[in-house]
């Protein structure tokens, strides 16, 4: 018998549309959130009223400086429902256990990089980087778990 990773509930499905939702989803609540006008969330991401209104209702995919200058501005308010629909949906999701691992190896390297001279410099956070960054991955997917909060 196959046992789901995510036994409450199936994988999310990772598709166009479900990205394009989650965008849209996370613009609109922003532009609501802080009394934003088309023009004013065009100006941010240097594309036309006509184009950032079109992200909020989901009828257009964003290019990649666009999502960046709105991810630089919002954080995650714009990109955490993405992020989470990234993680969610992968495949394999590691187990708790094996996230942990990850952080713990990631603090042991770094240990062992602060023997010698009690300070980690470039070259050895570039030989640490796939454990670093195993990571980061490992503690954005448990800070996940936290369901956003609905703001009234």
């Amino acid at each position: 018998m196959h046992r789901s990773n995510f036994p409450e509930r199936e994988r999310p499905v990772f598709s166009a549309s479900a990205v394009v939702n989650e965008v849209a989803e996370a613009l609109s609540a922003i532009r609501r959130e802080d009394g934003l006008t088309f023009a004013d969330m065009a100006a941010i991401m240097g594309k036309s009223e006509d184009q950032a209104a079109k992200y909020c209702a989901g009828s257009a995919t964003m290019d990649l400086v666009t999502f960046a200058r709105s991810f630089r501005e919002w954080n995650g308010r714009f990109a955490g429902g993405l992020l989470r629909l990234c993680q969610q949906s992968r495949p394999v999701a590691p187990t708790d256990r094996a996230k942990g691992s990850a952080v713990l190896k990631a603090a042991l390297a770094l240990s062992v990089a602060l023997e010698d001279d009690d300070a980690i410099d470039s070259d050895e956070v570039r030989q640490n980087r796939g454990t670093l960054e195993n990571a980061r991955d490992a503690i954005d997917a448990l800070l996940g778990k936290l369901q956003p909060r609905n703001v009234a």
